[in-house]
């Protein structure tokens, strides 16, 4: 039995007259999807000769081709790979190789990308290409291997510890790691979205804006199930997003903090009827103090936070809508700086070094378990055994608890920086820049110094309207920190490198200061 498969095509029954994805200008219903998916999944096996627990790699935009290729991956037994879009041809290559993939589906807009890796393009496994593929002869096209499958039902047998999926980290400590997930785990990560997360009715509509290799794709399957619509933007435009939530009647987002920030910072917000937006789901990365009350004098206490990680993927914590409104008494938010409550279906708890429960309110490393968690690195049986310790998953994240169990990530265990014997925690000196009006985006990290060991340094992106002044930011940190924790450098860039995902890559912004250091092209302002 393939139970997965069973849900996904009841709901093709169930609904299938109804609309279930919109990709630009093309609509597909439910029983075209349950139709192509099948076509696609008994093609792969039957023509291709792919067994159950192969890898295939999946390099698309937000299109309706990902969402049929997710659901023929299931159908099939088969373990998807999601290959982030905005990876380089050597991490494509890295990613491709290192879990063996069986098969590759895929599209011209990434032709340049693939013809960069011979190995790629060279070695015995299908390509599939949704259009033609320059400089790949031998590719499949999409639409020749559906003809080649079966509308009717086609479900692989799966147990509960068969692979759904291998996610691939965004490598900022090193190469990507692959993180394998069974079927056991996308059964829990969909009942957690919808008791925790999404509570979806029939009538709603998703706008994926984020990538679907990344924390929006598992959003596609909690929505199809329920007989919701899947929305799929394959650019971000803030102007391009709320004409989407106008034209669909768009009820449901999911996004990064940096999208948040771009929607509330649009001057045309208000050209358009945004009324039937009910919920914005955001997480990912720390959401900046400033930008989230921004966003919710925009648009209303609409907001949900989620944490949680590909090696336990989301949701872990949640921050309620509730949980995003002023306390009645005093006027003031209620847990403010809080990543949220634990998700029912979800065990955590934050230990010190040895491994052993810290008291409330002290700082440890955040620990997980449940059905949801990896059952390891591809691979790596090292990684994994540092990780995964007596069915805990170790997430180097450090957090505390209050008494109303909001949990308070205070920052990665790695990015820590100690001076003068102190322990200095990044985010938090993060969210007191953000609050000066002159910073547009920063990066705080450790500075090593003779004395202290180590110094804060700030790496500042002014706002386009502002200008430097390190003093005034450094009188700023003086009011609401210790000494210790206040920034004593402060450098100004015009960008800060992100991860393909988003995130403000530190690895790399490290490597950039030292390479501008030894240039001596690196201005830093000491206060």
């Amino acid at each position: 039995m393939n139970a997965l498969a069973e849900l996904i095509s009841r709901a093709g029954r169930e609904h299938a007259a109804r609309v279930a994805v919109i990709d630009a200008e093309r609509s597909f219903t439910f029983a075209q999807v349950e139709a192509a998916s099948n076509r696609l999944a008994s093609a792969l096996c039957l023509v291709y000769g792919l067994k159950k627990g192969d890898r295939v790699a999946v390099l698309l935009p937000n299109c309706a081709e990902f969402v049929i290729a997710d659901f023929a991956l299931i159908k099939a037994g088969l373990i998807r790979v999601p290959v982030n879009p905005r990876f380089t041809g050597a991490e494509i290559e890295f990613i491709v190789t290192h879990c063996s993939a069986a098969a590759l589906i895929t599209c011209s807009a990434y032709a340049g990308a693939l013809q960069s890796s011979r190995s790629l393009i060279a070695g015995p496994r299908p390509i599939i290409a949704v259009d033609a593929l320059p400089g790949v002869s031998d590719a499949l096209l999409w639409r020749d291997v559906l003809e080649q499958g079966a509308e009717k039902t086609f479900a692989t047998d799966t147990e509960a510890s068969d692979g759904y999926m291998l996610g691939y980290t965004s490598g900022t400590t090193g190469r990507p790691k692959g993180a394998l997930t069974n079927v056991r785990s996308r059964w829990a990560m969909l009942f957690h979205t919808l008791a925790n997360e999404m509570f979806v009715a029939e009538g709603d509509v998703m706008l994926h804006v984020a990538s679907l290799a990344h924390g929006s794709g598992t959003k596609v399957l909690p929505l199809y199930v329920k007989g919701a619509k899947n929305v799929l933007m394959p650019k971000f435009s803030p102007g391009e997003f709320f004409r989407l939530v106008q034209t669909h009647r768009v009820s449901i987002s999911w996004m990064v903090p940096t999208i948040v920030a771009m929607l509330c910072d649009a001057e045309d917000r208000v050209a358009y009827d945004l009324s039937s937006l009910r919920t914005i789901i955001y997480g990912g990365a720390p959401m900046p103090e400033p930008v989230l009350e921004r966003a919710l004098a925009a648009f209303g206490p609409i907001f949900v936070q989620i944490y949680g990680l590909t090696e336990a993927p989301q949701p872990d914590l949640v921050l309620a809508k509730e949980d995003h409104l002023p306390d009645p008494v005093t006027g003031k938010r209620k847990a403010v700086g809080a990543a949220g409550r634990l998700a029912t279906g979800v065990r955590m708890r934050l230990v010190d070094e040895e491994g052993a429960d810290v008291k409330p309110g002290e700082v440890g490393e955040i620990i997980i378990a449940g059905e949801h968690v990896m059952t390891g690195y591809w691979g790596d049986p090292l990684a994994t055994e540092l990780t995964l310790r007596e069915d805990w998953c170790y997430t180097g994240d450090m957090a505390r608890i209050d008494a109303q169990g909001f949990y308070y990530i205070v920052d990665r265990k790695k990015d820590m920086i100690i001076s003068g014997g102190y322990n200095v925690y990044p985010r938090e000196v993060e969210d007191v820049l953000y609050r000066h009006p002159a910073v547009a985006e920063c990066a705080v990290i450790g500075s090593a110094d003779p004395v202290w060991g180590e110094t804060v340094q700030a790496v500042i992106v002014i706002r386009s309207d502002a200008e430097e002044d390190p003093e005034s930011i450094s009188r700023h940190c003086a009011q609401s920190m210790a000494g210790y924790k206040k920034p004593r450098k402060f450098t100004f860039v015009p960008a800060l490198p992100k991860t393909a995902n988003g995130k403000i890559d530190k690895k790399q912004l490290r490597a950039e200061l030292a390479a501008a250091a030894r240039q001596d092209k690196l201005p830093e302002t000491t206060v």
